[in-house]
């Protein structure tokens, strides 16, 4: 189950484009400073896969593959949803 879900998660990662620490950093500040309510709505987002994550490496260590193909494929989706948000947020604020 790990391998296929690091496949995926670099797949999904290539499929949006990747921002370096610094990029991120002035982007969420953007964000902050223009949209709050987008800002809040990714920390939420953040905090929640951090959340999934540490379930996922529960499960792993529990042998339960069910659950975990459930939340692995919960975490992509999750995952999809907040880089999609990041760069159509990246790409409203203008650089000034």
């Amino acid at each position: 189950m790990t391998t296929e879900f690091e496949e995926r998660m670099k797949a999904l990662h290539q499929e949006f484009e990747k921002l370096s620490p610094e990029e991120r950093k002035v982007v969420k500040q953007k964000i902050k400073r223009v949209n709050v309510l987008t800002s809040r709505k990714l920390e939420r987002m953040k905090h929640d896969l951090l959340r999934m994550e540490t379930k996922r490496a529960q499960l792993s260590l529990d042998d339960d593959p069910k659950e975990l193909a459930e939340l692995e494929d919960r975490i992509i989706n999750k995952k999809r949803e907040f880089l999609k948000l990041l760069s159509k947020a990246k790409d409203s604020c203008s650089p000034r």
